[in-house]
């Protein structure tokens, strides 16, 4: 079965830290990642929820009662554009007043855990949604969905660590772009770019080829990386 082509995108401190709670002019990391991400063709962006809900609607929605005429089935919405926004949302935190995020039609990586009302407000909207899993998000049949129901060819994956990490642990990233910004970070416990599990297991690291390596402004340097799956 065929998949998007996957390129994990990220900023983070020498350490791999992605939290910038204590760095110095931290405003600067959100110009530094969006500017490198426009660098970087793609058909569609994916985010974990936690980051999607920035572009949701901050408004009250009622959902309303069940309804029994909405199945567990893909959905897609009316829209014209090729670029897309992918969410992951296990269980139907988001809110939409619109389709769109920017110039990127939305879709939504559920589970059977949602509420039909849920679908039913996704559905008002005009967003689209697939389902990759009965309790959890299966990412690989949420990938060949993409591919074949939307036609993306592409799939940048801006993160946070957890969404990363999942990826990682899944084998579906083919390439990694990295931002490294001159911060010493340290802090314990703190996110990183890939958050899998605590420890080591039998789970094999992955081997990266290195690509291309650029000096950005301001002592950043931007690294990409080949994996070798």
């Amino acid at each position: 079965m065929k998949r998007p082509y996957i390129i994990a995108h990220m900023v983070s401190s020498i350490d791999g830290r992605s939290t910038p709670e204590n760095w110095p002019n931290k405003s600067k990391m959100a110009g530094v990642f969006e500017g490198v991400a426009k660098k970087i063709k793609v058909d569609a962006w994916l985010v974990g929820r936690t980051t999607m809900q920035e572009f949701c609607s901050h408004k009250a929605h009622r959902l309303g009662r069940p309804y029994r005429t909405i199945g567990y089935t893909d959905f897609v919405g009316a829209h014209k554009g090729r670029l897309y926004c992918v969410g992951v949302d296990p269980t139907g935190k988001t809110r939409w007043d619109k389709n769109m995020v920017t110039t990127e039609h939305v879709i939504l990586v559920l589970t059977h855990r949602v509420s039909t009302p849920f679908l039913r407000h996704l559905r008002d909207k005009q967003v689209s949604y697939i389902f990759a899993g009965e309790r959890e998000v299966n990412l690989e049949v949420a990938m060949r969905k993409l591919y074949d129901l939307f036609g993306i060819r592409t799939v940048r994956v801006d993160g946070g660590g957890a969404t990363w990490g999942k990826f990682l642990k899944a084998s579906l990233i083919d390439e990694i772009s990295h931002v490294a910004l001159p911060v010493a970070d340290g802090s314990m416990g703190t996110n990183t770019i890939f958050d899998v599990e605590e420890g080591h297991s039998s789970r094999r690291a992955k081997v990266l080829k290195l690509l291309s390596v650029k000096r950005l402004p301001g002592d950043c340097v931007w690294m990409r990386y080949r994996v070798k799956n």
